[in-house]
C-alpha cells in the first residue's frame, strides 16, 4: 500500500468539506470524458481539444491524470488537509462522474474514499508535512508506509470527530487493544513515535 496527498483546493474553491461529507476525493480537467475508457493519446487529444494548455502544463495534466486514473490503487491511502486537521482515507476505484455538468468548476474526475480518521496539523512527523507542502495536485509519499506514523492515531481516532458523519461505536476491547499498542510505542527507542504515541494517548483521556 501507498500514501498520498491530494490538493482539496481546486480551481481556487476548497473543496475539503465536500470531499469528507461525500467522501470522495478528485481533480479538475472534467471536459476529458471517462479516461477509463481511452488511450494515453486519446487522453492527450482530449486535453489538447479542449483546454488551453502550453507544453509543460499539458504534460504536467497528463502526469496527474495518470497518477490519479492509473497508478493509485484501490486499498492505498489518501491525504488531505486543512488548517489544522489532516484527513487519512482509504481510496476506492476511479470512476467518472458528470451527472452535475462538465463545467471549469465540476469535478468528474473521482475515487471514493472511506475516511479513517483525522490527526491534528501540529502532530505530523517532517515527512508527512514535507508530502502535504508539496505543490502537485497529486503527490506520493516516498518512503515505507510505516515512517509516516499514521498507525497511533487511526487506531484510536472516532468516527465522532469527522465532520457530519453519524456516530460510531467502537467496542471497549477494541480501544483497550489500541491503547496496548500505544502503550507499547511509548517504549519505543524512536522518539517521534514515542511523542506520537504519547499525544495520542493524553487526546483520547481528554475526549
Amino acid at each position: 500500500m501507498n500514501l498520498y496527498h491530494i490538493q482539496s483546493t481546486l480551481h481556487g474553491i476548497v473543496r475539503t468539506t465536500s470531499f469528507l461529507e461525500n467522501n470522495f476525493i478528485g481533480i479538475v480537467w472534467p471536459a476529458t470524458g471517462d479516461l477509463e475508457q481511452m488511450t494515453s493519446e486519446e487522453w492527450r487529444e482530449q486535453l489538447v481539444q479542449r483546454y488551453a494548455l502550453n507544453e509543460m502544463e499539458l504534460n504536467r495534466a497528463l502526469e496527474t491524470l495518470r497518477t490519479f486514473v492509473n497508478i493509485i490503487q484501490d486499498g492505498d491511502f489518501i491525504l488531505i488537509d486543512d488548517d489544522e486537521w489532516v484527513y487519512v482515507g482509504d481510496v476506492g476505484d476511479y470512476f467518472y462522474d458528470d451527472s452535475s455538468g462538465t463545467g471549469e468548476d465540476s469535478i468528474c474526475h473521482r475515487r471514493g474514499v472511506t475516511w479513517l480518521g483525522r490527526i491534528p496539523l501540529t502532530a505530523i512527523n517532517d515527512k508527512v508535512r514535507a508530502l502535504l507542502s508539496d505543490s502537485s495536485v497529486v503527490a506520493k509519499f516516498d518512503f515505507p508506509l510505516s515512517q509516516a506514523q499514521l498507525d497511533p492515531w487511526l487506531s484510536l481516532a472516532p468516527k465522532t470527530e469527522m465532520p457530519d458523519h453519524d456516530t460510531v461505536r467502537v467496542d471497549e476491547r477494541i480501544i483497550q487493544q489500541a491503547l496496548d499498542v500505544l502503550k507499547e510505542a511509548l517504549r519505543s527507542e524512536d522518539a517521534d513515535l514515542r511523542i506520537l504515541a504519547a499525544t495520542a494517548i493524553l487526546q483520547y483521556v481528554k475526549s
